[in-house]
């Protein structure tokens, strides 16, 4: 029972993450600063990145939304923002492209790439 308990509560703290599909994507990225990962189903490095992406979101969702979308679901929105290669991070602000992040990247990359592009609005 106390295994449940304790999987209940990790799927909790990652349902914050939200899964994006085409129609709702620009009123998700429209609304303060975003981090969306882009990746596919099919993509060993996708499935790779994922645990940081959740813990980058564990640290950082004070600062901005977290979102992911399967550009193999969604295709026009990957080609929409010039997303070429999966997974791809990219940091959104009132729904303008700060950055993207093509590959697969560490935490630490991440984290500071996120944390640089929300420094730069704030300039």
């Amino acid at each position: 029972m106390s295994d449940f308990f304790i999987g209940s509560k990790c799927e909790i703290h990652m349902n914050r993450i939200v899964e994006l599909s085409a129609p709702q994507f620009a009123r998700f990225v429209a609304k303060g600063s975003s981090v969306v990962l882009f990746s596919a189903s099919w993509c060993k490095p996708c499935q790779e990145m994922k645990p940081a992406f959740h813990a980058l979101e564990e640290k950082l969702h004070a600062l901005a939304a977290f979102g992911k979308i399967d550009v193999a679901m969604s295709p026009t929105i990957a080609q929409m923002y010039g997303i070429r290669a999966v997974p791809s991070l990219a940091v959104f602000h009132e729904g303008r492209l700060l950055r993207v992040m093509p590959g697969s990247r560490s935490m630490g990359a991440m984290k500071k790439a996120i944390l640089d592009s929300l420094e730069d609005i704030r300039r």
